[in-house]
């Protein structure tokens, strides 16, 4: 067994900081002799492992020495046969993914509502994406995942697609069977990519759900700062079995990683698989046991407002419980107004929607903070119940991802969409056209539209009605979205 009670990687830029050496390598601020003053009560201490490449700190793009030993005690914690660390987030593990498994031109099955960064990835490599709708959840209208049998059916009609890539589980903490779509993968003989940004923790206790590696994925991208306590960017990308091809993982991970990675950020996947193991499994089991029995009492005195819960095993087959989705039950509020109430009482939450707000809780949470939370959440019940308007006891039906396992593909790549001629018009004259750009509204970062998509009315209204009530896009020329560009023939 590994002992887990060091970090190697860390370790060592201790003893960069201790050897008191005179730098003349990079970076320019010398180990913090050369920086701004003001900001230097800040910075000072990190400064000094800020290092480079010089002799006993490894180096990430040929490990041999104490980053090659953190990277293999996080492949024994996460259950990996082989793990990399990521300096980029979870953003650049799928885009190594998508360089690695396709080449211009494949075919590849992809759930729908996948994280831009994934699509980027296949404009890159030039790949042909097939999407796979996945199902809605009816109280949050959230969506969520496909199933094995959407997988197998999309296999059938195209048996020359490279793999298969899914989420799991979604920004809202929702998940699906990974198992199942893992083994449709393999009777195929094609690999499985997860998207686990937000599911670093799972398998971690026996209170949360199973990892994609548990069930089966060949490989994961965890944002290991997301739901771990790394520094922000710093995420992992772990493979297992013989579909992956390793050497040439390897040869894209040096190509879209920086020549200079940051020491501290991969120093800090090192402690935060050292805090995990050591600690952090414990914390997680109690937090959650906290975490539920609160949600239980809490929802006992809510009228107005929800917690969602409700594992159905079709549209939801798991849930993550260090994410509470708060809904309103008020026609008039949506979640952008209950993320903005819950601010001006000092909670910050992670994200909201049309409908939602999503807590992220830490795998360590302290019953006074739980408590806090509970207070504010039981105040903004109290303001809706003093508001006029119709409470519901469903939010109304109106998702975007319609005809779950229905299988589209574009006419043109995404990578020939991005080079076409292009022109903007007004978003209202833009239905009938294929958009020349990415509409994702930020967060969750799920794009409305990818390039080379047709444009519809339902895609105008719903953009309409994120503006209405105060969500901000990404990915547009025009932040307003007032106009949009659209592809046109010569």
């Amino acid at each position: 067994m590994m002992n887990h009670t060091i970090a190697p990687l860390y370790a060592a830029l201790c003893a960069y900081e201790r050897n008191r050496h005179i730098s003349l390598h990079v970076p320019g601020h010398k180990d913090g002799n050369v920086f701004d003053k003001e900001a230097d009560n800040h910075f000072y201490s990190i400064l000094k492992i800020d290092a480079t490449e010089v002799s006993g700190l490894d180096d990430l793009h040929h490990p041999a020495e104490v980053i090659a030993e953190a990277q293999e005690m996080a492949a024994d914690a996460f259950g990996a046969a082989e793990t990399f660390f990521l300096i980029g987030g979870s953003t650049a593990g799928n885009l190594a993914a998508a360089l690695t498994l396709c080449a211009p031109g494949d075919t590849i099955l992809v759930q729908r509502n996948a994280h831009k960064s994934i699509f980027n990835g296949l404009l890159l490599a030039g790949a042909r994406p097939v999407f796979i709708t996945p199902y809605t959840e009816p109280d949050t209208q959230v969506a969520t995942g496909i199933s094995a049998t959407h997988v197998k059916v999309a296999l059938k009609k195209y048996p020359s697609a490279k793999a298969v890539w899914i989420t799991n589980p979604n920004y809202y903490g929702m998940g699906q069977n990974v198992a199942e779509i893992a083994e449709a993968c393999h009777q195929a003989g094609i690999p499985l990519i997860v998207d686990e940004a937000h599911g670093a923790h799972f398998s971690q206790a026996l209170n949360v759900p199973d990892s994609a590696l548990k069930a089966g994925a060949d490989l994961v991208v965890q944002s290991t700062h997301k739901m771990l306590p790394a520094m922000t960017m710093a995420s992992m990308l772990h493979i297992q079995g013989t579909r992956i091809p390793r050497e040439k993982l390897k040869r894209v991970l040096s190509m879209i990683q920086s020549s200079s990675p940051s020491y501290p950020l991969m120093a800090s996947l090192d402690v935060a698989r050292r805090y995990l193991v050591t600690k952090g499994r414990k914390q997680l089991v109690a937090t959650v046991e906290k975490l539920e029995q609160a949600r239980l009492d809490l929802t006992r005195k809510l009228e107005y407002l929800f917690i969602w819960s409700e594992i159905d095993g079709k549209t939801v087959y798991t849930r993550d419980p260090l994410k509470w989705v708060l809904t309103s039950r008020h026609f008039n509020v949506t979640g952008y107004q209950l993320l903005e109430w819950l601010e001006e009482m000092g909670i910050v939450a992670e994200m909201a929607d049309l409908r939602n707000v999503v807590l992220v809780f830490p795998i360590h949470n302290e019953v006074t903070q739980i408590e806090k939370v509970i207070n504010a959440v039981l105040q903004l019940e109290k303001k809706l119940a003093n508001m006029p308007g119709e409470r519901r006891t469903r939010n109304r039906t109106n998702a975007f991802f319609t005809r779950p396992g229905r299988l589209v593909k574009p006419s043109i790549s995404l990578q020939e969409a991005f080079h076409f001629h292009k022109k903007r018009v007004p978003l209202e004259q833009a239905i009938g056209w294929c958009s020349a750009e990415m509409v994702i509204p930020y967060p969750p970062g799920v794009p409305l539209l990818v390039p080379g998509e047709k444009i519809t009315e339902e895609h105008v209204n719903i953009i309409q009605e994120i503006k209405w009530a105060g969500g901000y896009f990404q990915g547009t020329s025009d932040e307003t979205v007032e106009g949009i560009f659209v592809l046109v023939s010569l």
